[in-house]
C-alpha cells in the first residue's frame, strides 16, 4: 500500500479533479432512481453508503494532493481541508434542489459529512504509517 500511495501522489491533483467532476455530473442527472436492498423485514437505501464512500474517497484524494513529500499535515491545514470538503458536500446536495426529480436530503448530507470525517481519520492514520515507513527507509539509506 505504501508503494501505491507514493506512486499515486504525483497524480492526485488530476484524480481529485476527475472525481470532483464525476460527483458534480452524477448529482446533476435528473430523476435518478434510489437503489434499495430489500430483505424479508426491511429495505435499505444504498445511496447513503454510496454517498459515504464517494466523499470518503474524495477526502483521501484531497489529502493525497496536498501531502508533501513527507506526508505531514498541520492541524490548521487538516481543519481547512475538512471544512472545505464539508462545504462542498453541503452545496452539492443543495444544488440538487434545482435539478428536476432530485431533492435536498439531510440524510445524504449526513452520509457525505460522515464519509469526510471517517476519510480524514483514515488519512491521518494511513499517512502516519507512510510517514514512519519513509522515515525508516531514510534512516537505512543514510
Amino acid at each position: 500500500m505504501l508503494k501505491l500511495i507514493i506512486f499515486l501522489r504525483p497524480f492526485a491533483r488530476y484524480l481529485f479533479i476527475f472525481w470532483l467532476l464525476t460527483i458534480i455530473i452524477l448529482s446533476s442527472i435528473p430523476n435518478v432512481p434510489t437503489m434499495k436492498l430489500h430483505t424479508a423485514k426491511t429495505e435499505y437505501r444504498l445511496d447513503y453508503i454510496m454517498h459515504f464512500c464517494e466523499y470518503g474517497f474524495l477526502t483521501f484524494l484531497t489529502f493525497l494532493w496536498f501531502a508533501g513529500s513527507e506526508f505531514k499535515f498541520n492541524t490548521r491545514k487538516i481543519i481547512l481541508i475538512t471544512l472545505s470538503l464539508m462545504l462542498f458536500a453541503f452545496l452539492d446536495e443543495l444544488h440538487q434542489k434545482l435539478i428536476p426529480g432530485r431533492t435536498y436530503n439531510i440524510r445524504d448530507i449526513l452520509s457525505n459529512e460522515s464519509g469526510i470525517i471517517v476519510g480524514t481519520v483514515f488519512v491521518h492514520i494511513v499517512f502516519g504509517v507512510v510517514k514512519n515507513r519513509l522515515r525508516k527507509t531514510d534512516q537505512y539509506s543514510s
